[in-house]
């Protein structure tokens, strides 16, 4: 209950209701420090009834030992507002801030003084501090991973058509339109994709790669468009956004777009046309505003005649295509890379280690089936295992391993796997069809398990799942 003297209780209802609900303890003195009222939490903080307080003058329980001192005498002094600790005579400390009011001459009408607990407001600013952190922390992982993104992974382009390309990504990429790389598996389309990025309007916003052939189908809707609790059995609990939600106001890079199902492109396309997005088992639609880049290494228009993709997304995600050329087509950029993914490797191995002449004659003779991915994976392989400074490697090594690999799936005992090699086919096509084989047969061996036959073929269970069929092959067993 408050009191208050005659001079304000006009406005003692409304009064009464904000000091009975503050937090922070608060009382109110003349100019000669006598105290004209006071509300629950001061009681309480100063453990006095508001009877001995009101009508007292501070200096009076100041002398009685109810507290130390009185910010609101110092207040009344300097006529100006001061703030600091009090103690208790039970001990506590608090943290007080007093103000004076003035009248038109200057002369102080009444003080107002604000206390709380200062144990409270230290574990406040340690938890601010904390946030603070902690926001500083995710501040310094996103630039760490941005930086990480581009840093050694530049495009290089010393041949005719890298610069090319270049020259083209330059253009578009600081401009909002849909992207759609071509290129081969491995030529480095998520590289180009974080390139279009990083020159965009967009390169402090987020920056989301979606794999559509890595991740099931039956998750992927789930993945890309988010869910409402309880949604379906398994959902998390609390719900879960969706990818395209993730990348509001940023870019997302949907690689092997082609993989996508036909039900998920018309979600897609309706995404790409309205700017919502729908979780699954949700009601509302949420807007959302992301560039779209998205990349295939198969031909669209095929599939498009095919009627395994939508026509109308083609033309919706194909405004301005890029194509990649393949490793094998430019050989200038064999040579630079080369020399760029050995010195990385000697850096973060300690190493010092160079190619011979024949190596990199070698490189520039070889077919590059899997492109940029495989000559970054044979200079890594090549460095751990030579003894010696020079690494010296042929390329009749690497077309013996094919050729053993033919002959070995030739040779299978059950005869499940064997396959003919025409002795003129091209080699893209000879190395995809053995690949293929192979990796069927290690998925036959480990009982269809990916992960287990990832293990043995040291690849990522994106590339087994990329590469075969993986669902019908369990269906075969």
């Amino acid at each position: 209950m408050i009191e208050t003297k005659s001079s304000i209780k006009s406005n003692s209802y409304s009064l009464q209701e904000v000091m009975d609900n503050s937090y922070d303890s608060i009382f109110v003195t003349d100019a000669t420090g006598n105290i004209l009222m006071v509300n629950p939490t001061a009681e309480r903080l100063l453990n006095l009834p508001t009877t001995k307080m009101v009508g007292k003058n501070i200096r009076e329980l100041v002398e009685e030992g109810y507290w130390d001192k009185s910010i609101a005498l110092e207040a009344i002094e300097k006529k100006t507002t001061v703030t600091g600790v009090i103690k208790t005579r039970d001990g506590v400390n608090l943290m007080c801030t007093s103000r004076p009011l003035l009248d038109t001459h200057g002369n102080i009408t009444m003080v107002i003084s604000n206390s709380r607990d200062q144990d409270t407001l230290v574990k406040l600013a340690q938890t601010l501090d904390k946030e603070r952190e902690l926001v500083q922390r995710y501040k310094d992982e996103v630039q760490y991973l941005r930086d990480q993104g581009f840093k050694n992974r530049h495009l290089v382009a010393e041949s005719l058509a890298m610069k090319n390309l270049l020259l083209e990504a330059n253009s578009v990429g600081p401009t909002e339109t849909s992207v759609l790389l071509y290129g081969q598996s491995g030529t480095g389309k998520e590289i180009l994709a974080k390139y279009l990025y990083s020159i965009s309007g967009r390169s402090k916003e987020a920056f989301i790669t979606v794999n559509c052939s890595a991740i099931p189908e039956n998750l992927i809707e789930a993945e890309l468009f988010g869910y409402e609790k309880g949604s379906f059995t398994g959902a998390d609990a609390k719900g879960k956004p969706g990818l395209f939600e993730l990348a509001d106001k940023g870019t997302i890079f949907l690689d092997e777009i082609g993989e996508m199902p036909l039900i998920l492109q018309a979600k897609l396309l309706r995404i790409l046309e309205d700017g919502e997005v729908r979780r699954i088992g949700g009601t509302a639609s949420k807007k959302v505003n992301f560039r779209l880049i998205s990349a295939t290494n198969r031909d669209l228009k095929v599939m498009v005649a095919g009627k395994t993709f939508r026509e109308d997304l083609f033309y919706r995600i194909n405004v301005v295509p890029l194509h990649l050329t393949p490793l094998r087509e430019r050989p200038e950029d064999i040579m630079t890379m080369s020399n760029i993914f050995l010195e990385e490797l000697n850096k973060k191995y300690g190493y010092d280690k160079v190619f011979s002449t024949e190596t990199l004659q070698g490189f520039l003779n070889y077919s590059w089936p899997g492109n940029v991915r495989e000559l970054r994976n044979l200079i890594e392989r090549l460095a751990i295992t030579t003894r010696g400074r020079v690494i010296d490697y042929q390329v009749e090594e690497m077309t013996n391993l094919a050729r053993n690999i033919v002959t070995n799936l030739n040779h299978q005992e059950n005869g499940t796997f064997h396959i003919t090699v025409s002795s003129k086919a091209p080699l893209k096509k000879t190395m995809d069809q053995v690949e293929k084989e192979y990796i069927k047969n290690i998925l036959h061996e480990c009982n269809g398990c990916v992960s287990e036959a990832a293990r043995i073929l040291c690849v990522d269970r994106s590339a087994i799942y990329r590469k075969v069929q993986v669902v019908n092959l369990r269906n075969q067993k």
